[in-house]
């Protein structure tokens, strides 16, 4: 089969780590697969160059932006989506020539695969990896309700990711055009724990982007609870950095120093990692703080690390964390709460191997990407 998909990011987030690897698991199975991105330069250009994808740079705007941008950056934005028709007319054109039999857009934050889909007259496939606004603070250009119509109209096929994130449409977009597909994450990420503590210390591990959504600072006031509560034998490190937004600067600059001010040296901020299965195996508890995930690649990941992860209680989370079986839950936003899951795992340190085998355990049978693939390559033929 031969299929195209537009992405939209330069760098690899969650969504485009989903779409790197679903690309390469589609040709390994020997599919044609392009790809086209706004950007030719960054993490994913690079990445699919490295693994022989054919890729075409046809810049295009989103049909979502920042609900916080001033009304300047909105216009400006409005004004690059209006022209959407010209990038969109290539697309259709390069679909013609790769003779594409299916065009697959890799965010719910574009619609140009749609348009362009149409006017190639082929198939589409919408994969919805967010909520918008409450994981990222997007809104869309025409409207939550116009949008989802638009969505409707044009039919083909609606991945989401999660159970969670397809009730989050339920009410505006149809269960005919809707499937749900959990992300896949590579094999490479399976590596299997001796579980034996190297330190004195339990260490709590948070990554991500620094990000207000992803709840650092909550982490970080739990660290404090239990400090007063007089237990010092744990560490929590900090993976990521911030983006190149200013509020992310600016919350990186209050979450150090919060630190400095609160928590004495029971923290690290470590920066980016790009060695995350080496640091994964130094870690003993994942925390997962953000405001709403739409899945959790990164909760997959820490399990296939072996390690049990303390999630919060909202988005997707309950899917995959099963309270004291895998991990544990908290009350969002409630840093007692965490502090409280925390301290079941440092009173208990035999907990931590127990719940690592069965995360290690569940991640492996439901979520290798050659799951995914297989679950997606059934909708291309359903399509098709």
């Amino acid at each position: 089969m031969n299929i195209l998909f537009v992405a939209h990011e330069r760098n690899l987030g969650g969504a485009s780590k989903s779409l790197v690897t679903l690309a390469e698991e589609m040709q390994k199975k020997g599919n044609k697969v392009v790809v086209v991105l706004p950007f030719k330069s960054g993490q994913v250009y690079s990445k699919l160059k490295c693994s022989g994808i054919p890729v075409y740079k046809i810049f295009f705007g989103w049909w979502m932006m920042p609900s916080y941008w001033n009304l300047f950056l909105k216009a400006a934005f409005w004004i690059l989506y209006v022209t959407e028709r010209f990038p969109a007319a290539r697309i259709a054109k390069i679909a013609r020539k790769e003779e594409i039999q299916v065009i697959h857009s890799n965010s719910s934050a574009i619609d140009i695969g749609a348009v362009a889909a149409k006017l190639a007259k082929l198939p589409h496939v919408w994969h919805f990896r967010e909520f918008g606004d409450v994981d990222y603070q997007l809104e869309f250009l025409k409207g939550r309700k116009k949008s989802c119509e638009f969505v409707t109209k044009y039919g083909g096929k609606i991945i989401f990711i999660s159970n969670n994130l397809r009730e989050y449409y339920k009410k505006e977009i149809p269960d005919r055009i809707c499937q749900v597909v959990y992300n896949g994450v590579s094999e490479e990420f399976l590596s299997p724990k001796n579980y034996i503590l190297t330190t004195d210390k339990i260490i709590f591990l948070i990554s991500g982007n620094l990000h207000r959504n992803k709840g650092q600072d909550i982490a970080l006031q739990a660290v404090k609870v239990l400090k007063d509560m007089g237990y010092d034998n744990f560490e929590l490190w900090i993976a990521g950095k911030a983006s190149s937004m200013s509020d992310s600067k600016k919350y990186e600059e209050e979450l150090r120093a919060y630190a400095r001010k609160n928590l004495g040296g029971d923290y690290k901020f470590l920066g980016f990692v790009s060695d995350m299965k080496g640091l994964r195996k130094e870690a003993d508890v994942e925390l997962v703080c953000s405001n709403r995930e739409a899945f959790g690649r990164v909760t997959v990941e820490a399990m296939m690390a072996g390690n049990p992860v303390i999630g919060a209680d909202t988005g997707a989370n309950p899917e995959l964390i099963e309270d004291k079986r895998n991990g544990r839950l908290f009350k969002n936003k409630d840093m007692n709460d965490l502090a409280e899951k925390m301290k079941w795992f440092i009173d208990q340190p035999e907990k931590i191997s127990e719940c690592g085998k069965r995360a290690y355990s569940f991640a492996k049978h439901n979520f290798l990407s050659d799951i995914n693939t297989n679950k997606i390559m059934c909708i291309y033929r359903d399509l098709v």
